[in-house]
């Protein structure tokens, strides 16, 4: 009888889940089903992810122009003492004024010259704009004994890489990357936005209306649009500026000469980033495509998705010139008897690592 009843306390259900084997295996069971779904979630998301990717990179920034620049630092004119900070990437923006624009222009002078810096600590886009024709120093790429010449030459005789060199050894900075722009693309990178909204004088609209018919008689392939069909602006805030209108507006010399051409420049540029920040997230691929094939850069895909998420979760936008008083800048007829501006080159180091870094020291 014992023997009968410990075969009976012995005795378990398998088919009842209260039973220790059944709760062990089907605890196997769960465990097991729950790492399949968790590979399945990873397996669904890394096939989603690749698909962003590669349409992104097939799709919407397949008529991006891409070159390669030299990685040697010492080449880009960093050195050991450069200063940089993590989360913060400096990156040249050149734009050019080659009249006779194709589509795949990016040479000449660079009439235009800026320091973007992405600016992830802060939460900040900053432009610094060097004036075109600030005297710097270019060593051998100087055609000069003295060495020195023009900054927008830079671009002309050594393209993007040899400009790079000029900042980075006159200003002390780290800049490895850049972004050109033909500014008869210009017209097209405006209107893909929708217009820029721009503060206008009096005088600022005459002088736009010379330019559009200038820009017409010189280059009508450049335009967006036909200029006689333009209704004629007026002075006022926040005058929306079709492409053609705020390409002719970033050409004004006869007010305020070279200085007041680059705050314009800015102008528009402030306005584009304004309104990037504030456009529907869900209207980025369809202007990136745009924008593309009227790009070149150094920046590589990787790149370019580690730098956009600044525009997913906002910034503000600062900006800054150079020379400024600051730097106690003049005018002097220089090298080849070019006009250039003079100023105290150390300072103005120091002004745009405060500026970009926000550290006085």
């Amino acid at each position: 009888m014992a023997k009968r009843k410990q075969r009976r306390d012995e005795f378990q259900d398998i088919s009842s889940y209260s039973s220790k084997q059944a709760y062990k295996k089907n605890q196997k069971k769960k465990k097991r089903t729950g790492l399949k779904v968790f590979l399945s979630f990873i397996c669904v998301i890394l096939v989603l992810v690749g698909g962003v990717m590669i349409y992104a990179s097939t799709v919407l920034l397949g008529g991006l122009k891409t070159t390669t620049i030299t990685k040697d630092k010492t080449e880009l004119g960093i050195s050991e003492e450069t200063k940089s900070e993590a989360g913060i990437t400096n990156i040249a923006l050149f734009g050019v004024d080659a009249r006779d624009y194709d589509g795949g222009t990016f040479a000449g002078r660079s009439d235009a010259i800026m320091v973007m810096s992405i600016d992830n600590v802060h939460h900040k886009v900053k432009l610094t704009s060097i004036m075109r024709d600030v005297r710097v120093y270019m060593g051998d790429g100087s055609p000069y004994d003295s060495g020195y010449d023009k900054l927008n030459h830079a671009y002309m005789y050594g393209g993007p890489e040899q400009a790079i060199r000029a900042i980075n050894q006159n200003f002390g900075l780290d800049i490895q990357d850049y972004v050109t722009v033909n500014f008869s693309a210009m017209a097209k990178i405006v209107d893909a936005f929708g217009g820029v909204n721009i503060d206008l004088t009096e005088d600022e609209v005459s002088e736009i209306n010379k330019n559009m018919y200038a820009l017409a008689a010189e280059s009508p392939e450049s335009m967006a649009g036909d200029v006689s069909t333009y209704a004629p602006l007026s002075a006022g805030e926040g005058v929306l500026l079709n492409g053609d209108e705020a390409v002719a507006y970033g050409r004004i010399r006869a007010i305020g000469n070279d200085n007041g051409r680059v705050e314009r420049q800015q102008e528009v540029l402030s306005a584009l980033l304004s309104k990037a920040s504030s456009i529907s997230k869900l209207e980025y691929p369809s202007i990136v495509q745009q924008l593309a094939p009227l790009c070149e850069t150094s920046l590589t895909f990787d790149k370019m998705i580690g730098l956009a998420q600044i525009a997913l979760t906002g910034f503000d936008i600062e900006r800054l010139s150079i020379p400024s008083d600051v730097e106690g800048y003049a005018s002097d007829y220089c090298e080849g008897g070019g006009w250039m501006w003079t100023y105290d080159t150390d300072v103005a180091a120091q002004h745009i690592h405060e500026f970009i870094y926000e550290d006085e020291n």
